[in-house]
Order: C-alpha cells, then sequence, then structure tokens
C-alpha cells in the first residue's frame, strides 16, 4: 500500500518515501503543494519570458508538448531560477506530461541548488516510476543532487543500486565524498575503480586535489604523473597548481606552470596569487607583464589579486601604476575593486586617495564604509573615523560585525568610554553581542578606556572563549600594570582545551613583567615561550624583554639580550635601553646606546627626542641642541605632548601652556589654586628632568602648566565631585607630573585615571597604582 505523502511533514526519512511505491494521485498532490511555494527570484530572462509567451499560445490545445516543457525548464535552469524551474516542472507533472532523461538532470540540478531534499526525493521518486531506474544520466545527476542537498548515504544508495556506472558516475560519487570532506571514503572509492580496473580520467582527480592535505596532494601528483594525465588535461594541472598554492609550496606551482603547453587565465591567476600570498608581490608583477605582453584577455581576478599585494608591500607608486591599469581595463566600478583600491591606499598610507575613491563611488556597500574606516583608525585618525561613522549611520546602510569591530577600536585609540558604550547599545539593539570579534573589541575598547572592571565583566560572559578574547584581556591586565591578574588568567586559559597561547599573549605577559618589576617571571616566560611552546621571538618580545631589565637595573643582562636580537630588528631594542640609562644616569652606556639608536634607525622622530632628552637629563646641553639640530636639517618635527579629556561626550585637548581653550581663565585660576593647596601639602618640583636649558624657577613655572594639569583643572571646574577623571596622554608621564598627581588625587578626593604613553596609572588617595615604576 502506498505510503501518504503527509509522511514528509512528520520528519520521516525521505528514502522510506523514495523507494516506496507511490499513488499517482498522491504524486500528484504532494509535487503542486511543495513545488508551488512563493518563489524567492523576483524576475526572469528575457528569453525565458518569451517561451512562456509561446507556451501560452498553445493553451488552447490538449497537450502541451515534452520539448516545449524542456524548453522552458532548461531555460529557466541555464539562467539560474532554479525555483523556477521547480515551479515549472509542478506545472507539467499537474498536466500529466512525463519527462525524460534531458527532463530530470535539469530539475534535480535545480533541486540541489536550492537543497531542496524533499523535492529531490519526489523527483527521485517519479524518475524511478518512469523507468529511469538505469539511466545513466538521471542516476547521476541524483548522486549530484543528494550531495549538493549534504545526503551522503542517499547519493551511496543511487550509486550502489546503478545496474551500470560510466566513469561519470564514479566521479560524480568521488566529487560528492570531497565536497562533504570525507576524502577517506573518496580514496576507498579511488582504489576500488582501480581493482576493478576502470579507466580513471583526469576529472577523476580534480575533485581530491583540490581537498586533500599535502601529504595526500603529493601522492596523488605522483600517481597523476605515472597514468600520463599530468599534461593531458589543462583543468587537473590548474588544480595541482592551486594545491601547492594552497599550501605555500610556490616552488612546486611553478614548476607545473612553466611546464604546462597550454594556459587558461585560471593558470596565470593561480600564479599570481600564490606570489601575492607567499608575499613575492614583484614576481606576481612578473607574471603579470608577461601576460599583457602576450595579449592574453585579463578578468576581475586577475586585478583583485594585484591589488591585494599592492596593499600587501604599501608601495605608493605600484599602486598608482595598478590603479591607472585598473581604470582602463573598465573593471573600476566592479564591486569588489573599489573595496581593494581604498584599502590599497589606507595600506600605503594614503588617505587623501583612498578618501577620493571613496567619494567616488555612488553606491557605497558596507564593505566600502568598513574599509575606509579602518584606514583612518589604524593610521590613527581615529576621530575621522568616528565623523564618517556617524556618516554610515545616517544613511541606509547598517554597519556590520567588521564595521563595529573597527570603530570599537577607534574609541579605545581615543580613549572615548562614552562614545565607546554607545556603541556598545548600538550593538546590543542589534542583537549582534554574540560576535567574538565585537566581544574581542568591546573588551579592548573597555581596558584602552580605562574601566578594566567593565572589561573583566564583559569577559566573564563570554561562553565560548577564542585565543582572541583571552589575549584582548590578558594585555588589558598588562597595560593597567595588573601582573598578577593578567598570570592567572594566562594560566586559566591554559587549561582549556584547544587553546594555545601564541605570541601577541607573551608580549602581553613580559609587558606586565615589565611595567611590576617582575624579572625572574620576566625571563622564565621568554625562556617557556621558545621551549614549552615553540614560539620564536620576536621584536616586539627583545624589546619588552630589555625595558624590563634596563627597567630593573640590570644592564649587563639587557646588553647580552640586545647580542640575540637579528640585525634587523635591532633599531628597535637600543630605545627601552637608552630611557633605562636615562632613568639611572647611566651616562656612558646611554651615550653608546644613542648613537646605536640613531645610526641604525636615523629617519624616526622619536629617537632624536629621546636621545635630546637623554643628553639634557644628563645636563649634556651642547649634545642636547646638537641632537635637536639635526632633527632640524632632516626636516623632523617633534610631536608635541597633548593630554585631552572627555566630558560629556565631547573631547578637550590641551598642549603644555595652551590657552587656547574657551574656558581657559577659569582652567587657570582653578590650576592656581591647586598649586597653592600642593605647596601646602608639601609638594617639591621635580625639575632635573626638564629637558630646556632654564633657571631653576623657570623649570618650576613650566612644570605648573603641564597639559594633563590643564585637562584636570578643567574636569574638575566642569564635573561634580567625586566624578572620576579620565586622562588620556600621548607621551610617557613625566616625574614631578605623576608625583604632584597623587597629591592631587589626595587633596580633591578624586581617581584620577591617566593612560599615558606607557600604561596606565590609578591616581587615589595620595597613591598610584604603579607604585612609582613606570
Amino acid at each position: 500500500m502506498a505510503q501518504s505523502p503527509s509522511l514528509i511533514k512528520l520528519g520521516l526519512n525521505p528514502l522510506t518515501i523514495k523507494w516506496a511505491n507511490l499513488g499517482g494521485a498522491q504524486h500528484l498532490l504532494l509535487l503542486s503543494v511543495s513545488l508551488n511555494s512563493p518563489s524567492t527570484k523576483a524576475q526572469t530572462t528575457e528569453k525565458l519570458e518569451k517561451e512562456r509567451t509561446c507556451a501560452g499560445q498553445m493553451q488552447g490545445k490538449l497537450e502541451r508538448p515534452l520539448y516545449l516543457w524542456n524548453l522552458m525548464i532548461r531555460s529557466s535552469t541555464s539562467s539560474g531560477f532554479f525555483e523556477e524551474t521547480l515551479k515549472i516542472y509542478s506545472s507539467m507533472v499537474k498536466a500529466g506530461v512525463h519527462g525524460n532523461n534531458f527532463t530530470f538532470p535539469l530539475v534535480l540540478k535545480a533541486c540541489g541548488k536550492t537543497s531542496s531534499v524533499r523535492y529531490g526525493t519526489i523527483v527521485h521518486s517519479l524518475a524511478l516510476r518512469v523507468g529511469f531506474h538505469a539511466d545513466l544520466f538521471v542516476q547521476t545527476a541524483l548522486i549530484d543532487m543528494y550531495s549538493k542537498c549534504r545526503d551522503l548515504w542517499s547519493s551511496r544508495r543511487v550509486f550502489d543500486e546503478m545496474p551500470t556506472k560510466s566513469i561519470v558516475s564514479w566521479n560524480s560519487m568521488i566529487s560528492a565524498y570531497c565536497h562533504n570532506y570525507r576524502l577517506r571514503d573518496a580514496f576507498s572509492l579511488l582504489k576500488e575503480m582501480q581493482v576493478l580496473g576502470v579507466e580513471l580520467s583526469s576529472t577523476t582527480f580534480i575533485s581530491v586535489v583540490s581537498t586533500c592535505n599535502f601529504g595526500q596532494g603529493l601522492s596523488i601528483h605522483c600517481y597523476i604523473i605515472k597514468l600520463g594525465l599530468s599534461n593531458s588535461d589543462m583543468q587537473l594541472a590548474n588544480a595541482v597548481m592551486n594545491m601547492y598554492v594552497r599550501f605555500g609550496q610556490i616552488d612546486g606551482a611553478r614548476c607545473i606552470f612553466h611546464r604546462m603547453d597550454k594556459k587558461s587565465i585560471v593558470s596565470w591567476t593561480t600564479m599570481i596569487g600564490g606570489y601575492v600570498t607567499d608575499g613575492n608581490v614583484s614576481e606576481a608583477f612578473g607574471i603579470f607583464n608577461h601576460m599583457r605582453h602576450r595579449s592574453i584577455s585579463l578578468d576581475l581576478i586577475v586585478y583583485v589579486k594585484l591589488l591585494s599585494g599592492c596593499a600587501q608591500v604599501g608601495n605608493l607608486l605600484l599602486s598608482s601604476s595598478i590603479h591607472s591599469v585598473v581604470l582602463k581595463s573598465g573593471f573600476a566600478d566592479a564591486d569588489p575593486i573599489n573595496n581593494l583600491l581604498v584599502n590599497m591606499y589606507a595600506k600605503c598610507s594614503d588617505l587623501p586617495a583612498a578618501q577620493r575613491v571613496f567619494d567616488g563611488v555612488n553606491e557605497k556597500s558596507v564593505f566600502l564604509w568598513t574599509s575606509m574606516i579602518s584606514g583612518y583608525t589604524k593610521l590613527g585618525y581615529s576621530a575621522e573615523a568616528l565623523d564618517l561613522f556617524k556618516r554610515l549611520l545616517q544613511t541606509d546602510i547598517r554597519p556590520n560585525e567588521r564595521t563595529l569591530a573597527t570603530i570599537l577600536l577607534a574609541c579605545a585609540d581615543l580613549g572615548s568610554l562614552i562614545m565607546g558604550k554607545q556603541i556598545e547599545e548600538y550593538i546590543l539593539l542589534n542583537g549582534l553581542e554574540a560576535d567574538q570579534q565585537i566581544q574581542t573589541s568591546l573588551i579592548h575598547m573597555f581596558c584602552k578606556c580605562g574601566s578594566i572592571s567593565e572589561a573583566k565583566d564583559l569577559f566573564e560572559r563570554v561562553s565560548n572563549k577564542d585565543l582572541a578574547v583571552w589575549s584582548s584581556m590578558i594585555n588589558g591586565y598588562a597595560i593597567h600594570g595588573m601582573a598578577d591578574e593578567a598570570f592567572s588568567l594566562f594560566h586559566e586559559m591554559r587549561s582549556c582545551k584547544g587553546i594555545k597561547p601564541d605570541a601577541v599573549v607573551f608580549t602581553s605577559l613580559l609587558l606586565a613583567c615589565s611595567h611590576s618589576n617582575l624579572v625572574d617571571e620576566g625571563l622564565n616566560y621568554f625562556w617557556n615561550m621558545q621551549k614549552v611552546f615553540g614560539i620564536e621571538p620576536v621584536v616586539e618580545h627583545y624589546a619588552c624583554l630589555v625595558d624590563l631589565l634596563g627597567r630593573a637595573g640590570h644592564f649587563d643582562l639587557a646588553l647580552k639580550t640586545i647580542k640575540e636580537v637579528p640585525v634587523q630588528q635591532l633599531p628597535q631594542v637600543w630605545a627601552p635601553l637608552l630611557s633605562a640609562c636615562r632613568k639611572y644616569h647611566n651616562i656612558e652606556l646611554g651615550e653608546f646606546a644613542a648613537k646605536k639608536l640613531l645610526e641604525s634607525n636615523p629617519r624616526v622622530t622619536g629617537n632624536y627626542v629621546l636621545a635630546a632628552n637623554f643628553y639634557a637629563s644628563a645636563n649634556k646641553w651642547k649634545e642636547a641642541a646638537k641632537i635637536r639640530r639635526m632633527m632640524n636639517a632632516n626636516g623632523f618635527l617633534k610631536e608635541p605632548g597633548w593630554s585631552q579629556l572627555e566630558i560629556n561626550g565631547v573631547t578637550h585637548v590641551f598642549v603644555a601652556g595652551d590657552q587656547s581653550h574657551s574656558q581657559s581663565v577659569q582652567i587657570y585660576k582653578k590650576l592656581k589654586e591647586l598649586n597653592i593647596k600642593l605647596l601646602e601639602a608639601g609638594y617639591v618640583p621635580v625639575t632635573d628632568r626638564v629637558t630646556h636649558d632654564l633657571e631653576e624657577e623657570e623649570k618650576e613655572e613650566s612644570l605648573k602648566v603641564h597639559s594633563e594639569r590643564l585637562a584636570i583643572a578643567l574636569g574638575l571646574i566642569s564635573t561634580e565631585a567625586g566624578v572620576t577623571l579620565r586622562i588620556i596622554k600621548n607621551l610617557r608621564t613625566c616625574d614631578d607630573c605623576h608625583s604632584a598627581l597623587k597629591l592631587i588625587s589626595n587633596i580633591t578626593e578624586r581617581q584620577l585615571i591617566v593612560r599615558d604613553g606607557q600604561r596606565f596609572h590609578y591616581f587615589q588617595s595620595g597613591s598610584c597604582s604603579c607604585k612609582d615604576f613606570w
């Protein structure tokens, strides 16, 4: 007795229905109900419309011929309107017309493309009823359909029940296994083909090579060569070449490329992409030039690869050149190109060029907005990034997860806690709080804005923490000088299955040690990083270790560490040593470090500033003046020290002695009151670190108007008593301001949170969280 089609609605295995002897009436009813669902396609091709018109003209006839139904089905399928194909087939079945071996493969393809396993099961049953159980074309289409619907059990059952199998049938089943990552089954089928003596074709190996691991790929490649198929099929050669590229074996890919008698655009593109991924952009452009000289027609993918390569190396001249070629090619308006151009110019630090590309696009996608916002953020123009984000919110385009994660980084750089919280509210309102990239960025934002408690609360709410989440919180503890918390979290992370610390985590741990004078712990982490976790130190690790040893006064160990640093990384490790020499007044070693610093990296302005400050602290005013003259001769400008304070969402920025603020009179009045109270509290100016040759009284006066003091004065007159003030400072807090801020926190009964160029300082009740070690 036939089974009711309602069984499908009950969730029974489609195979129970597929091989049952279903009645024709039930089939027609079920097919009609299933296939006449509302189509998601809003339009069809002009060709399909013409064929429908032709079909409509035959309404008066008793029966529409099968060839006309097939014509309509072929047109809708080839146009990509797969749901339309299913609707046409439904009408065909209701009209009492049975399909043939041309109809069923097209309809089954539509089922596979729409992942409609239920529809596919019904079509399968009809094919069996009308006698196509042994048709190779139909049976192979069934294998492919079930595979696309991720029903491999059904694919294999169709395959096993085929009376005869062609090479296409075998290849389809192998491809089904590969696309569903069942490589063991695919290899088992390959062996079965060999045992049965089935002649293997190049198509047999394409799917396997595209999904296997490198070891398996090498074996397959050897077997392909043995069978003499290596040069007989361009598509197979491209697949093997792509396998080598995928695993970073560019030399192997190049060998195949040069041996190919004929090359398709895919061959050339694969090599260009391989060189770009390998970091050898010059070779990628070499391949590109060969293509142009041979007048090979270039496609969009070629330009996508080349633009990615330009972004990778950050070469502005090369980037401008390829941009010109793209404009001439006619691909400039293609969807991914503008996005890549903005990203490329941002990576080349040419934001005006990126902005011009961005402004020239009429219909901007969320990806284009995100690339432009990301460009501003990564180059330190966080305020401009926020302005752009506000413009985005005024459009109909909604920011995605990456957009929000990026703008949170801008908030973190600015120290804008108010804006960061507003974005968090937007995230919650739009149900995006579960995204781990957003969670990581929120944790980072709270940490960088001086709200470590909120970062911790958010971290604990994250259910499935990945390495980025752990790393962000560990780094947060490190920059806040909370070494014990960072160590504890690191050990907790190690107990999590599947989470292995990377180089970034160890940089944070060494930073935590440096800020807390934990030399033994730092040396231990540096050793474990290499010996236990197999992570080779990079310049960040060496710089942190030199900084840690130098801060603690272990100059011999610091010099020994520097000797282990690779030559190309040396410039960045002399700076922390020079800072330590300034702190400990080690004049001889400091002069040596200053010389090495300027010799190894003469194009960095900060190095000249550091050297000049060192000589000034040693009262070597002539040497300090000489360094400043060198700066001027090279056209370098010292970045002025500034401090900023956010009040009610408005950011106020000050430099030393600033009188440009609209409330300047009230600020200096409050500052004068503070200075009197400081003296009463026992404040003694620390003038030995003033970097200019001034009289003692002039030094004391210059200290009174440092930027962070002006910011605090504004905060005191603009907020209610007891409100915490958060100050962002671009440079290291000087000794005198550090001493003064401790007393100010006690005098005003306020907590002052200062993020300087080194770390966070929490000033409260006359003391600082750094314990005077920074």
